[in-house]
């Protein structure tokens, strides 16, 4: 019983981000709102994320993943009722800065399956599902915000949409037992509590301990791409809607598209990589190609004059995103000690934080200043030298 539940969460939650990420930008411009704003709200939002994610595991780890995730859902709850009633940039702030406490649902909905499944195989198989029935949510639920998007008050709908989809997240997790084994305390084991400064020493700790010389090259390449991705991400609804006039049902047709090639080159990496990529055994090669395949599509994006052309130029950029990801987990897993891949992973996962406190700012000054379509054309610079980068190494990995 508690897995179809955990599927069903995890599914909605997932209907809910994507309905989130394609309405929040349109909403925020409806009210008044500028891209500096935005830049504002999602780099507060990443700080929070920061130093919150951490105190939410510890959290599920001493009060239990269901109770913990009831809290996270319930005020989820509370910032998208806040996020509907508001007409307000003010009180807008407010709630998305309340709603972003409760954001970690994936994770402990993630954290619950490891709790109620025993064997690895099993583990992977129910995580590879969810990530899967979230996959199919982003084309559905572009599709649905495109379409209430043209409502009169349509995006105040969206958010009062996402709150009842999160009372019934609500409804359903109460439902279930909770499994989380209960601490037994002792006399000779104090109580453990959450310490933001014990988690920063060890983090620090941890970040000492990398060597560095062996992975500076892909900690660097992957920090300039997940920035330029940043960028690109937080500019694409400016540009479709400001720029190219597209609203309502081709706004969420544009996103749902992104979705499909995403999905059909996930699904043909492997094939993909059998018959280009055999002789790559470094992953230098596919961090190359990615690197000068994202230089072309922002070429291509910046200076678009039609929207027939951005859109075209729209498909390498997923490629492109695809390959390097995929490739990033590969070459790094290969890399590391087997006693040092936590630590690894942990250390890259940085990158994304960094790109959510830097990008957003970034892009709002540029944007706003002298348009989204400079931003793009602004990201050839970082991605020029990660290319670079790819290149130098991957040569003299060949002598």
């Amino acid at each position: 019983m508690i897995l179809p539940i955990l599927y069903i969460v995890s599914t909605l939650d997932a209907f809910c981000f994507v309905l989130v990420i394609t309405a929040l930008n349109p909403y925020v411009y409806s009210l008044g709102g500028t891209q500096f704003y935005l830049g504002v709200l999602s780099s507060v939002s990443s700080f929070i994320n920061l130093i919150w994610n951490p105190i939410v595991g510890s959290l599920s780890d001493t009060l239990g993943r269901k109770t913990v995730l009831l809290q996270c859902l319930l005020i989820c709850l509370v910032g998208n009722i806040m996020t509907a009633a508001t007409s307000s940039l003010h009180l807008f702030f407010i709630s998305r800065i309340v709603t972003t406490f409760g954001v970690q649902i994936a994770t402990l909905l993630k954290a619950l399956v490891d709790d109620n499944i025993q064997t690895e195989e099993a583990k992977m198989a129910a995580i590879n599902r969810m990530q899967a029935l979230g996959g199919a949510c982003f084309i559905f639920a572009s599709l649905v915000s495109g379409y209430m998007s043209e409502l009169e008050n349509g995006f105040k709908y969206i958010f009062y949409l996402i709150s009842a989809v999160f009372f019934v997240n609500l409804v359903l997790m109460s439902i279930i037992p909770n499994t989380h084994p209960k601490v037994t305390k002792t006399k000779d084991k104090p109580k453990q509590g959450f310490n933001v400064l014990e988690v920063v020493k060890k983090a620090t700790a941890n970040l000492t301990k990398v060597d560095w010389p062996k992975y500076w090259d892909l900690f660097t390449i992957k920090l300039l791409t997940d920035f330029v991705f940043m960028v690109f991400h937080f500019n694409l609804t400016e540009m479709l809607l400001r720029r190219f006039g597209i609203t309502g049902k081709a706004y969420g047709y544009v996103f749902a598209s992104i979705s499909v090639t995403s999905i059909l080159v996930t699904l043909t990496m492997s094939k993909l990589k059998q018959y280009f990529y055999s002789d790559d055994k470094s992953g230098l090669k596919r961090l190359l190609h990615g690197c000068i395949l994202f230089i072309v599509a922002f070429l291509g994006l910046g200076l678009s004059a039609s929207f027939a052309t951005f859109y075209i130029f729209l498909i390498p950029t997923s490629i492109s995103r695809v390959l390097l990801e995929s490739t990033f987990i590969e070459v790094i897993l290969a890399r590391a000690a087997p006693q040092e891949k936590g630590t690894i992973m942990g250390t890259f996962d940085t990158t994304l934080a960094l790109s959510g406190l830097t990008a957003p700012l970034f892009s709002g000054l540029v944007s706003d200043t002298w348009g989204a379509e400079t931003c793009m054309l602004l990201c050839t610079v970082p991605l020029a030298f990660a290319t670079t980068l790819a290149y130098s190494q991957r040569k003299r990995k060949l002598q």
